[in-house]
């Protein structure tokens, strides 16, 4: 697949997760910069705006970054829930050989569990088991499907994905229970791990970014944010504070808070994700390029959402890393991950994304967690009825506004390339401007880092 905009190259990334040391301290968002130093202000401090404000202060650079919440890690959050630690938003490490963030956790001394998404157990309502042999016809059906899909998206990037996977799907010829089988393996592909149905995505959007050298996907014992805490040693960070717009000139960026208060400086990485950009709750003056406006308007905003499921006791199959009960749309589409082996406690995850989690955060703050309980009885019984819950709301977070990017049929890799362009002495940064990584933990942290080199050339 043709790929533009060069980022950091993975001995380039590799060298930057081993140098990640140092320690967080709190800065003051209007304090003068060091005498003889630029300034760079960088605004967000999730992977993204730690990395780059990372690369910018060792290139010599003055630099201060402030967040809108009282914590940083941005859609990285790990908190402290049901006796154990839990990750309210990313949390893998995917593509675990070769993947910066490998090297990262290995720094850290993080201990890993990986992760087997092949090893389903899926019911049908009235609990009734599918067979081993259905699950696996289903999965190589799935496994055709993609491969076909792979091809066509690199001729054809910009077509809408539903069509063509309506018509690989009718080409399986499956019926009754291994046709429902099926589906729910589609829809962990789509909605769960695009963030949108097929209608929202082009082919492209579906195979695009680039992988690492394989390895499987891994989880972090106690959470993704002991990766951010790294990344963010010695980080001046600044919380709580809400930018509402940026004024570039020739000389000098200022950055209003909504607190009042101006911050000036000879520079600005914007690393806030793609949704609040959407929002324009930041004002730019003068107004984006046209290229980059037309950018935000066009690449997509996909939603995944959590309920977390607390046990008197784990009731699951032990070897089964994916729960399912089949006979739904795809676009409906709820997966339950056992959480056991990652927390020690009896505790499991359930996932719903696309359209569907978009109507279930809208529905009422109890509606999304009734819809996972409900379809996991249905499946497997009255034990899995949960003793308490938790769910996120990224679509209502008003400083995320959404999960991750996806590309649409009206949007291509070059919308990606124009969101990570260099604007004067203003540059956004975000997993949505990278073309390799996209909707990934790395994907953020290295755009952040290419953002920062591109501004800190121009400031030379």
């Amino acid at each position: 697949m043709a790929r533009v905009a060069k980022q950091l190259s993975r001995r380039e990334a590799l060298a930057l997760a081993a140098t990640a040391t140092g320690a967080l301290v709190a800065g003051c968002a209007d304090s003068a910069p060091a005498a003889g130093r630029k300034r760079i202000i960088v605004v967000g401090a999730g992977l993204a705006g730690l990395g780059a404000a990372a690369t910018l202060r060792a290139r010599g650079f003055d630099v201060t970054v402030v967040e809108a919440r009282e914590r940083i890690g941005g859609r990285v959050n790990s908190v402290e829930r049901f006796g154990t630690t839990i990750d309210l938003g990313a949390a893998w490490i995917h593509d675990s050989r070769g993947n910066p963030l490998t090297a990262v956790a290995k720094s850290a001394g993080l201990e890993t569990v990986a992760t087997d998404y092949d090893r389903v157990e899926l019911r049908s309502a009235g609990q009734k088991p599918v067979s081993e042999a259905i699950t696996e016809q289903a999965m190589a059906a799935r496994d055709r499907i993609i491969d076909s899909l792979y091809s066509q998206a690199d001729k054809d990037p910009r077509s809408n994905l539903a069509p063509a996977l309506a018509r690989e799907v009718r080409k399986q010829g499956l019926t009754g229970t291994s046709a429902e089988a099926l589906n729910w393996l589609l829809g962990v592909e789509f909605p769960l791990d695009r963030g949108g149905s097929p209608p929202q995505l082009s082919l492209g959007g579906f195979n695009e970014g680039e992988e690492y050298d394989g390895g499987p996907d891994l989880l972090i014992k106690g959470g993704a944010s002991q990766l951010v805490n790294k990344i963010a040693e010695g980080t001046k960070v600044e919380t709580g504070v809400e930018v509402t717009s940026i004024k570039t000139s020739r000389s000098k960026v200022e950055v209003r808070t909504r607190a009042g208060k101006t911050i000036t400086a000879d520079g600005c990485v914007v690393a806030v994700p793609l949704g609040v950009l959407k929002a324009s709750t930041i004002r730019f003056d003068p107004p984006l390029p046209s290229a980059t406006r037309r950018a935000i308007a066009r690449v997509g905003v996909g939603l995944l959402d959590k309920v977390f499921l607390s046990y008197d006791s784990a009731w699951w199959p032990a070897a089964a890393n994916q729960l399912g009960t089949i006979g739904q749309p795809l676009t409906n589409t709820i997966s339950v991950f056992p959480l056991s082996k990652l927390t020690g406690t009896p505790l499991a995850v359930g996932f719903t994304g696309g359209p569907y989690a978009a109507r279930l955060e809208k529905a009422g703050p109890a509606a999304m967690t009734a819809a996972v309980v409900e379809r996991l009885k249905a499946g497997f019984g009255e034990n899995a009825a949960p003793s308490s819950t938790l769910q996120t709301n990224w679509l209502s977070e008003p400083f995320t506004r959404g999960s991750y990017s996806y590309l649409t049929p009206q949007s291509g890799y070059s919308d990606r390339e124009a969101l990570g362009k260099l604007n004067g002495r203003l540059i956004l940064a975000g997993e949505h401007t990278s073309i390799d990584r996209p909707a990934t933990m790395d994907g953020a942290w290295l755009a952040g880092k290419t953002a920062a080199a591109r501004l800190a050339s121009k400031l030379r």
